[in-house]
């Protein structure tokens, strides 16, 4: 199709819809995510082949813009109601472990395959994020087809989703602001603390006294969802508007609405609106697969380098599986998880999903050139390939747990897995951390500022105001940076007992 030929946004909107549910279904057909068919639906609607969707068209880029938005936000907004504090009581004193282990190796290896293949630092921190981001809805889905909702490795995987999903929006926020603004990525942590936890505050209390209010005047639980989606909107654009994401504000307006009474009736209001505009913004990703915003152009790889990718793809896949499996064996144990357990849990965390694109259509404003450019297929090929291999994974899972046998391991194993749930006390310690954090990032933000200033103070050489800034910082940080230790080696402690 030419690229003079004009569609009426209605009818491009009908297609793309008829498109990319086709594609889905045939993709959940034959076992592979339904995410994959949206992907694909955007590559063939896009420059690539039928031109329908192209990103340097100004009619469709600002439809495809308009709807990807909002379906992040919407994404962004149901993750923030699916993880509430309840959920993160379930999850387990001694899943967190295990959960910061995982995605220390998951980012680790990424870190070494990409830095071995000549990416630069951040570029292979960013694919190595993209190792954690396992699909819940895949994990769930096969927990529920297989009967391991009661399972004890089923339980840990999904509360490792649980916190991953947490501290990896965190890592977005991040990733999306500093490809909005100019400022440090100190001064960016310590704003979006402050906003979200007033953000968390003002929208649980506001939201709980409004929603009493409706229920008192008689007034259905879809006006409380009108409600819930106005104050996401206002805070996530209140967020862009101070230099930070809008997924901030979304997923943090999500999880304080969480705490209210009608949580679980707006997160089942709100589940057909995120599969609605999730099919815009998974089919804006393909489209834009192999294209180079900075160039405006798209540059479809040789096929060489098409091959030297799905390579590169797939050793990413195989760490992946290395690091969750050596997380799960290496430390399982303390944590109370048996071997066949250990073997099980990491295996389901292989199945990347949503999460994975999500992260490379923030960072792609980040980069320029070649890296901008791979962000979008590496993200469609780690799902694809991670995907693919999950069945036959999990089907050879004896063999999985044989090879991952041979690492070293705890000297008395657990017959049974048993994992620790939170208490009063590990709760209490999340909130020392949570304080004593703030205040290390408060005294960190004065040491960058007093580095700026310390050349007025004859402190004119930039190494001699970096030992300065350093020590000054150190010394002030170092109180609560070992209380704030000290809370984290109680929880662990706590899920090691």
């Amino acid at each position: 199709m030419s690229a003079e030929v004009q569609v009426l946004p209605l009818t491009l909107i009908g297609i793309i819809i008829l498109i990319a549910i086709g594609l889905s279904i045939l993709s959940k057909k034959i076992g592979l995510n339904p995410v994959l068919g949206y992907i694909i639906a955007g590559f063939i609607l896009g420059p690539v082949w039928l031109n329908m969707l192209d990103p340097t068209n100004p009619a469709t880029s600002a439809l495809i813009h308009g709807f990807s938005e909002l379906g992040l936000f919407i994404l962004l907004f149901y993750l923030g109601l699916e993880l509430s504090l309840k959920d993160f009581i379930k999850a387990g004193s001694s899943a967190i472990g295990i959960a910061l282990v995982d995605m220390l190796f998951s980012v680790g290896l990424g870190l070494i395959i990409m830095t071995v293949l000549g990416f630069d630092f951040l570029f292979s921190v960013i694919v190595g994020m993209m190792l954690f981001s396992t699909s819940t809805a895949v994990v769930a889905k096969f927990a529920l087809d297989k009967n391991l909702m009661d399972n004890h490795a089923a339980k840990l995987a999904i509360a490792i989703l649980i916190l991953q999903d947490f501290l990896g929006i965190l890592l977005l926020v991040l990733i999306t602001s500093m490809s909005s603004t100019q400022q440090s990525a100190l001064s960016l942590g310590i704003a979006a603390l402050v906003f979200a936890v007033a953000t968390f505050f003002a929208v649980s209390h506001l939201s709980k006294l409004v929603e009493g209010w409706l229920k008192k005047n008689r007034f259905g639980h879809s006006i409380v969802t009108l409600y819930a989606l106005g104050i996401g909107l206002v805070v996530a654009t209140l967020a862009d508007l101070l230099g930070l994401s809008i997924t901030l504000g979304a997923y943090f307006a999500g999880f304080a609405l969480a705490e209210t009474q009608s949580g679980q009736k707006i997160k089942a209001d709100v589940g057909f609106l995120r599969d609605f505009f999730l099919v815009f913004f998974f089919v804006a990703f393909g489209s834009t697969l192999f294209f180079n915003p900075v160039t405006g152009q798209m540059a479809i790889p040789a096929p060489n380098e098409l091959l030297f990718l799905i390579g590169m793809c797939l050793a990413l896949a195989i760490g992946a599986i290395i690091a969750h499996g050596a997380a799960s064996h290496l430390f399982g144990g303390f944590f109370g998880l048996s071997r066949k357990d250990a073997s099980l849990s990491s295996i389901m965390l292989v199945p990347l999903g949503e999460f994975v694109v999500i992260i490379a259509t923030a960072a792609a404003l980040v980069f320029s050139g070649t890296e901008a450019t791979l962000l979008s297929p590496i993200a469609f090929l780690l799902i694809l390939i991670t995907v693919i291999i999950f069945q036959p994974l999990y089907n050879s899972r004896h063999l999985h747990e044989r090879l991952f046998s041979l690492l070293p391991h705890p000297t008395k194993e657990p017959k049974k897995s048993a994992l620790k749930h939170h208490t009063p006390y590990t709760l209490q310690q999340f909130e020392q951390i949570a304080l004593h954090g703030f205040v290390i990032l408060c005294f960190a933000w004065v040491a960058v500022l007093l580095y700026s200033e310390l050349p007025d103070f004859g402190f004119p050489l930039p190494h001699s105001r970096l030992l300065i800034g350093i020590i000054i910082f150190l010394f002030f940080a170092s109180y609560p940076g070992m209380k704030a230790l000290s809370a984290l080696r109680n929880i662990v402690r706590h899920g090691l007992h």
